[in-house]
């Protein structure tokens, strides 16, 4: 389950997919100011908290895997978003993530048994493959059709549009929405709404 109601949330994060998340830690501001998350120490934390991909994992984060699999998921849902197929380097590569060894656990709820997949050794790895799996869970719903960027040239979100009509466009349309219609109010000689630039984007809008 999601925990909700935190500051990663608050920044955006924590709405669909780990792996939306990790692609996203390489966050653009809407201006072009670039901030890296996986710098912060911290911040690998939050995800793991998040979605709950660990008791609590072990530190230091192994920052080269983090910033290898994050260029690997952003080269593929890039190449979804453009109408591309997956190619077999990119499938392989993945498939690397989620070779961890795990056994499966029985526990019992009111509605009967169920079963579980647990990793035969807790720490990074299997961290790592829950992140790449949550990205195989998305395929599996065959709708890259979905699976879009944030038009805004000085943003580059990655979003899942869940609307019925699949029609979203921005990562926000109060921030990077608003910010196009300023451009197209100036270009066309009219008076711009107001837009204010110290105002950091917040994600949680649909």
């Amino acid at each position: 389950m999601k925990q909700r109601g935190d500051n990663y949330v608050a920044l955006g994060f924590g709405k669909d997919y780990a792996w939306l998340d990790l692609a996203n830690s390489l966050e653009w501001n809407g201006f072009g100011k670039l901030t890296d998350h996986l710098r912060d120490p911290a911040w690998p934390a939050h995800i793991v908290k998040h979605w709950n991909l660990a008791p609590s994992p072990p530190r230091p984060a192994p920052l080269a895997q983090l910033i290898a699999l994050r260029t690997l998921l952003r080269r593929m849902a890039e190449k979804l978003i453009e109408g591309q197929a997956l190619d077999e380097r990119d499938l392989n590569a993945l498939n690397s993530y989620l070779n961890v060894p795990v056994r499966v656990r029985l526990f019992q709820r009111q509605n009967g048994v169920h079963s579980e997949l647990v990793p035969l050794r807790d720490g990074w790895p299997w961290i790592l493959s829950r992140i790449a799996a949550s990205f195989v869970e998305m395929l599996e719903l065959n709708r890259p059709d979905r699976l879009k960027y944030c038009p805004n040239e000085g943003c580059k979100w990655i979003f899942y549009d869940r609307t019925k009509g699949n029609t979203r466009r921005w990562c926000n349309d109060r921030t990077c929405g608003n910010r196009d219609r300023v451009r197209r109010s100036r270009n066309r000689g009219k008076k711009p709404p107001e837009l204010n630039r110290l105002n950091p984007v917040n994600r949680n809008d649909p």
